[in-house]
């Protein structure tokens, strides 16, 4: 629970893991939610969508950055004024607006299988994975054109405001966060932007005028209720600064804190030592190197992609080192950890971020379950040269999917071949506009 002096001066305040349901907004007229991660944007969308709530606030401390896994396709129905919506994954940008309009029913693909991985994580030249900077630098300038050229914005997807490099992966309240800022008043802004969305757009959901206030963290609530918030000297202080915002409602998004006393009070391993929590997991983010009898399954927070695929390859690595330590081929040296690990900015509660594609490619390394170009040749096939076709171009161009890493390594699985060419993984390439599109 974070420390905001005043907090009791709100009538009510709970925390995220005591939300259940839209129905807690009953009666309440003004939301202010504290954080803005993933539960923190779910819980701002509910709120604004409810037709009793008259101002929905979403305070941040360092900002975050929308990453559009998931697109909405706004319909409206008769509920008031609440929209409901139909998920779409990921549509692309479209191009010349005005003479098309977007599919909606058109199938898209995931953001997080979307990624080529050859030259990316796989066969990557060796100054750059020791030196990434130039390769994030390349990605950083890419990521911002594409953004720019897509939705007018370098921020995120038609995200004016609040940005910062950790990914927020839900982004249903983005339209009504960027609401208010964008360009709006005649000038140089909105003539660009205007000129710019008239050859491509990504498609921006009508809010029917509701909004999220972004605001900064919280510094004091006054006896009468007034949240004061800290100056962060950005566009969301500026903007709500002079206002009087009284809050019948707050929702603590703020996380949790990882406790292990089972394993901190006074028990012992064999050598006589404490046991080691996920702090000291300096093996891939999994054991640690005085105790690999420990392992901690789970603990690392992806950028794009999702927790389950990576623990499943942790899972796969620490068994091989606790039961079979000689078919690791390779040590596993720490000098192979900086290029998947996410650079935290100084203070950051979140500490443990990875980059998925690259985490899950080294674990598939340290078991010697990467499968190479000549691996792939070694399953050709004239009698099934269709299915061939199909491997090189997934494990080219498609993400590192669990299932290449069965192909070969102490994990083989005869089936891999079938599952990684059926129609389900294809389409994680055909989907992709431009060249395949279908």
């Amino acid at each position: 629970m974070p420390a905001i002096d005043g907090l009791g001066n709100v009538p009510r305040v709970i925390h995220s893991s005591e939300f259940k349901s839209r129905k807690q907004f009953r009666n309440r007229r003004t939301v202010m939610v504290v954080g803005s991660g993933e539960t923190g944007a779910d819980i701002s969308y509910l709120a604004v969508t409810t037709p009793t709530v008259e101002r929905v606030v979403l305070c941040h401390r360092d900002g975050f950055h929308f990453a559009p896994k998931v697109f909405l396709s706004f319909r409206p129905l008769s509920l008031g004024s609440c929209l409901l919506t139909t998920e779409q994954r990921n549509p692309g940008p479209v191009i010349l607006p005005g003479l098309r309009k977007p599919d909606p029913f058109e199938p898209g693909i995931p953001i997080d299988v979307s990624r080529a991985n050859l030259f990316d994580t796989a066969y990557v030249h060796k100054i750059l994975r020791s030196n990434d900077k130039l390769l994030w630098g390349y990605y950083n300038l890419y990521i911002k054109i594409i953004l720019f050229i897509c939705s007018g914005t370098t921020l995120g997807m038609d995200q004016w405001v609040g940005e910062i490099i950790f990914f927020n992966k839900s982004m249903k309240v983005c339209p009504y966060i960027s609401q208010p800022y964008r360009p709006q008043l005649p000038g140089p802004r909105l003539w660009l932007y205007a000129l710019r969305s008239a050859f491509v757009q990504t498609p921006i959901p009508d809010t029917q005028g509701r909004r999220v206030d972004l605001a900064p963290w919280p510094k004091r609530i006054d006896k009468s209720g007034s949240v004061e918030f800290v100056d962060n000297r950005r566009p969301e202080y500026t903007r709500l600064q002079g206002q009087r915002i009284r809050p019948d409602l707050v929702v603590l998004c703020t996380g949790y804190k990882q406790s292990f006393p089972f394993l901190t009070s006074g028990f012992r391993n064999s050598a006589d030592l404490p046991y080691p929590t996920p702090n000291s997991a300096d093996v891939r983010h999994i054991w640690s190197r005085r105790d690999p009898s420990v392992g901690f399954i789970g603990f690392v927070r992806p950028s794009l992609g999702a927790i389950p695929p990576l623990a499943e390859l942790q899972a796969q690595l620490w068994v091989c080192r606790l039961l079979s330590p000689q078919s690791i081929p390779r040590p596993l040296s720490a000098q192979d950890e900086h290029h998947y690990k996410l650079r935290p900015v100084p203070g950051a509660r979140i500490t443990y971020g990875v980059d998925h594609e690259s985490y899950a490619y080294q674990l598939a390394l340290d078991m010697g379950s990467a499968p190479g170009l000549w691996d792939i040749a070694g399953f050709f096939s004239w009698r099934s040269a269709g299915s061939s076709w199909r491997l090189l171009l997934i494990w080219a161009l498609g993400a590192q999917l669990n299932t290449k890493f069965r192909l070969k390594g102490p994990w083989k699985w005869q089936g891999a071949f079938e599952v990684l060419t059926s129609d389900e993984m294809w389409q994680t390439i055909t989907r992709r506009p431009i060249i395949f599109g279908k």
